[in-house]
């Protein structure tokens, strides 16, 4: 196991892992038991950040939702960003961005705020340039699927919340979003083809077509291999992989198997506007 001193002279015991995101941008985060590892999905995310921001940008606000490790926060500070607010709904979480933003940074210079989605938001008077929102899980599970679940050993203590309904989150995101983001400013938003993309943009529009002119552009995507991260769900793998190409075939999923057996998902980086309409 590595240990580490951060620039601050903050210590752990923990073992880190590195990234890098071009630009000259890498960023060094604690190996947290209790935090999700930055996902192939969360690399293209960073990836993304360091391509789209540069010194333009550098009085424009930012609220990163989700943040998980504090990843796409520190990257956006290290690209010269010197107005970013992060939330997460997890302690952990929160308590981990904290400690990886002291061992990039140094300092504390990011508002890190724990709460669900906008719950621990300020009241937003003037809004945010940027949103960024790199949600996590997928659609709600099958009534068949959970009745399995229950009965396979392997599944005791596993946070359904950490990978499935993903739909209702984002549902749930969307309501409050506009009233978040200034007059012409941006929602940038990755997409799991397994939440049901299809299905997400129909939510969206039903909420806010009579009040909003919507914009969508499709920034970027990427065809990445369904990786499981725990023992437990790995035991899992083929009853998930049944509900999963069950959602694709009622059309309310994307996936495909290569010749490996496989399985593939999309990962859609999706930028939105929201223009009020004249009433």
């Amino acid at each position: 196991m590595t240990t580490m001193t951060a620039p601050g002279s903050v210590h752990t015991d923990l073992a880190a892992y590195n990234l890098y995101f071009g630009m000259g941008q890498r960023i060094t985060l604690i190996d947290n038991p209790k935090v999700f590892r930055v996902s192939p999905a969360g690399e293209a995310f960073g990836s993304l950040i360091a391509r789209r921001f540069g010194g333009r940008d550098r009085d424009a606000r930012f609220l990163d939702v989700g943040t998980g490790s504090g990843v796409h926060a520190l990257l956006l500070r290290q690209l010269g960003m010197r107005h970013i607010t992060a939330c997460d709904i997890s302690v952990d979480a929160v308590q981990a961005a904290r400690a990886n933003e002291l061992v990039n940074l140094g300092e504390s210079c990011i508002e890190f705020v724990q709460g669900d989605l906008f719950d621990a938001m300020p009241a937003a008077e003037d809004g945010y340039d940027v949103i960024l929102f790199n949600p996590p899980g997928w659609q709600t599970p099958s009534d068949g699927f959970l009745d399995a679940l229950q009965r396979i050993e392997a599944a005791q203590g596993l946070s359904l919340e950490a990978m499935f309904y993903g739909e209702r989150t984002l549902r749930r995101f969307f309501e409050r979003v506009p009233s978040y983001l200034k007059p012409g400013g941006k929602l940038i938003i990755g997409l799991n083809s397994l939440v049901g993309i299809a299905g997400v943009m129909r939510d969206l529009y039903d909420m806010h077509e009579a009040r909003f002119k919507i914009d969508w552009s499709l920034l970027e995507r990427h065809e990445i291999p369904l990786v499981l991260y725990t023992e437990q769900w790995r035991a899992l793998q083929g009853l998930l992989h049944e509900e999963i190409e069950r959602w694709t075939r009622q059309g309310r999923a994307h996936c495909r198997f290569d010749d490996a057996g496989v399985l593939h998902w999309s990962y859609e980086i999706i930028e939105f506007s929201f223009t009020p309409l004249a009433e």
